[in-house]
């Protein structure tokens, strides 16, 4: 058996039928134009041995019914059936039943006696296309390695075709037999490393203190001070996904002459929608709204794994001037990515862990909701391929990878490029936020604000 890591069973303690914790992408391809009869069915006969080119996908949970302990096997009862459908939607296939029936799909949790993963190929869309809806388990897979994993499905030449031939065997994961002595000498190391990085951690806590104290503007605020909204209550079983396509130029070159990134100019129109949101529920807080921001901490040299921390950036939603906003959005993401660089990898980790420990035990104890929220939002943005991709001969026109939810975190947007677009993914829970289906539009009507505040400047 292949025990979870502490952050992966973290996930499986999370969940509840409230809380499904799988993250998904939806793709949206354009059939091939002498695609035969059978193509989708055949595709997804394909897509069922799956199991096959990823050795994860071959493997459950020991102990469905049990989060204590968990530990992966091998799957020696796998079914394609029950991990592949395949359906149509109603003539005449419009982009709102899709959403509506993918909406449905992302609410429910998986089966846990199996292995964690589902691919629903989606026909009858509009303009002779079709949709991919696949999901997987935070505890299985992370959000990236989800993506890049069905990325590995996607080729630049047209005619390329799934091989299951070159397909990897699927074999046991080695793991080398350490000796108790020397397991306890690995675990102490770990411990001295981020028992040294408590002064770096403690310092950026006190500088952010501080400039409370002082009532500094523009500044990156302490974890846990955010407003509460209508993004912040308690989540049920109900999900809304939403989606919106906005320029991939036009949202880089936005924050340019200001020393800002793509992701600034992300931040500062999603806050334009989140103002416009809240204030036609009458709802908009007079602080501002915080984002929590994964950034990569890789150093030079670093090629394999994830290196990831959090910065908190408010995103200015009491500021009515849409290039004012951008402005202070990139004052305060600067400062929080220079005090992340003068830290250790270990310290900057230290502080992703800072905000998820808490939120862990929080929700577990049911008490999410009964402090002020760590931030109102995540926001993550992933690069994606700059080149046209196909699957089967089919032309990727979208992807959109959708993220989890839970108390007092009740939105999530998460954002890929691909070739010259942006695709916006939102995650929602709609109970507590009435008319949220809308959001997209918001989002696009904040990005044509901001642009031409940036004309007019």
């Amino acid at each position: 058996m292949e025990k979870l890591s502490f952050l992966d069973a973290a996930f499986l303690r999370m969940e509840s039928p409230e809380r499904p914790f799988h993250v998904a992408g939806l793709m949206i391809l354009k059939l091939p134009e002498k695609a035969p009869p059978n193509y989708l069915r055949r595709l997804a006969r394909q897509t069922g041995r799956l199991n096959e080119l990823w050795p994860i996908f071959n493997r459950k949970l020991a102990d469905p019914h049990s989060a204590r302990n968990p530990g992966w096997v091998p799957a020696d009862d796998y079914d394609p059936d029950y991990h592949v459908h395949h359906y149509a939607l109603p003539a005449p296939g419009r982009m709102d039943d899709l959403l509506n029936l993918v909406s449905r799909v992302h609410e429910r949790v998986m089966d846990r006696s199996r292995p964690l993963w589902e691919i629903h190929i989606i026909e009858g869309l509009q303009g002779g296309r079709f949709a991919l809806y696949c999901k997987t388990h935070h505890a299985l897979v992370d959000g990236v390695g989800a993506l890049r994993m069905v990325n590995a499905l996607f080729r630049t030449d047209p005619d390329a075709k799934i091989n299951m031939r070159t397909a990897r065997p699927i074999a046991q994961e080695h793991h080398e037999k350490l000796s108790l002595a020397k397991q306890l000498a690995g675990t102490r190391k770990e411990l001295m490393k981020h028992y040294a990085a408590l002064p770096q951690v403690g310092s950026l806590l006190a500088g952010m203190g501080l400039d409370a104290l002082l009532g500094k503007k523009d500044v990156p605020p302490l974890p846990f001070t955010a407003p509460r909204t209508l993004f912040n209550g308690e989540v049920d079983a109900r999900r809304q996904i939403i989606i919106a396509e906005l320029p991939l130029k036009g949202m880089r070159t936005l924050a340019t002459p200001f020393g800002g990134t793509l992701n600034d100019t992300l931040v500062a129109v999603c806050g334009g929608a989140m103002r416009a949101y809240l204030q036609g529920q009458d709802s908009l807080p007079g602080k501002s709204m915080e984002a929590g921001l994964p950034v990569s901490i890789k150093r030079a040299g670093q090629s394999d794994g994830n290196q990831v921390s959090m910065i908190i950036c408010q995103m200015f939603t009491n500021e009515a001037d849409p290039l004012k906003r951008l402005k202070r959005v990139i004052r305060v993401s600067s400062k929080a990515k220079a005090d992340l660089r003068k830290m250790s990898s270990t310290a900057a980790q230290d502080v992703s862990n800072m905000l998820f420990v808490p939120a862990l035990v929080l929700t577990l104890s049911g008490n999410a909701t009964r402090v002020a929220p760590a931030f109102n939002a995540i926001i993550s943005n992933v690069p994606g391929s700059r080149e046209a991709l196909y699957l089967e001969g089919s032309e990727l026109e979208a992807i959109y990878p959708f993220s989890i939810v839970t108390d007092s975190m009740g939105i999530n947007i998460t954002v890929i490029s691909y070739r010259s677009k942006l695709c916006i993914a939102v995650t929602s829970c709609p109970t507590e936020q009435p008319g949220i289906g809308e959001f997209g539009k918001l989002i696009r009507q904040s990005y044509r604000e901001l642009a031409a505040a940036a004309r007019q400047a």
